[in-house]
């Protein structure tokens, strides 16, 4: 080892003795992080210092005291980048917390309500799944649905009364019922 390096050591031992309980305290106030990321920002803050010593150390001139803005400096940054990382990747889960479906939904679920439904609406007479369809698939009013099939809006509401009837029957013949997949 040369006397360059053996000074830069003693240096950065002083400069740690002195700085680490402030730049701790610094960067899980800034950051609010815990301990542990806290102390992983302080280290990375030291070692951009050992990285720097030789600038950085100017003898007994320059008092260590006047190199606490640069590290706040340099621990701000590191707080910031951390954070900025942090943010940029999805968020780790512990092995304990895994989702049990998977994060992309694949509409499976709507397919198969949507298969039970048209099931079901096939069991109507022509006329009453008609209604139905315009009513609360096609979110039609019942003028609208009365104009669409060219009969009276009283037929409409009949129609439709009864058409939702039928349908909590066979939902029921269906154990659907309480499923939410049927109109009703």
């Amino acid at each position: 080892m040369n006397d360059g390096y053996a000074n830069h050591e003693a240096f950065l031992r002083g400069l740690y003795a002195q700085h680490r309980t402030a730049l701790l305290r610094y960067v899980m106030q800034i950051g609010r992080v815990d301990r542990e990321t806290a102390e992983d920002l302080v280290q990375e803050t030291f070692l951009r210092a050992w990285r720097n010593a030789a600038k950085l150390d100017r003898g007994p001139d320059l008092p260590r005291e006047s190199l606490r803005p640069w590290l706040l400096r340099v621990a701000r940054n590191l707080v910031i980048d951390a954070y900025r990382a942090q943010n940029a990747r999805p968020r780790q889960v512990g092995e304990s917390v895994a989702p049990e479906t998977s994060a992309v939904p694949d509409g499976s679920e709507e397919i198969a309500a949507s298969c039970d439904v048209v099931g079901v609406l096939a069991r109507l007479s022509q006329q009453h799944r008609e209604v139905v369809v315009y009513l609360h698939c096609m979110d039609r009013s019942i003028p609208d649905t009365a104009r669409a099939i060219g009969i009276p809006a009283g037929t409409v509401k009949s129609r439709n009364y009864y058409a939702l009837k039928e349908l909590r029957v066979i939902a029921a013949q269906l154990d659907m019922a309480g499923s939410g997949n049927v109109v009703g």
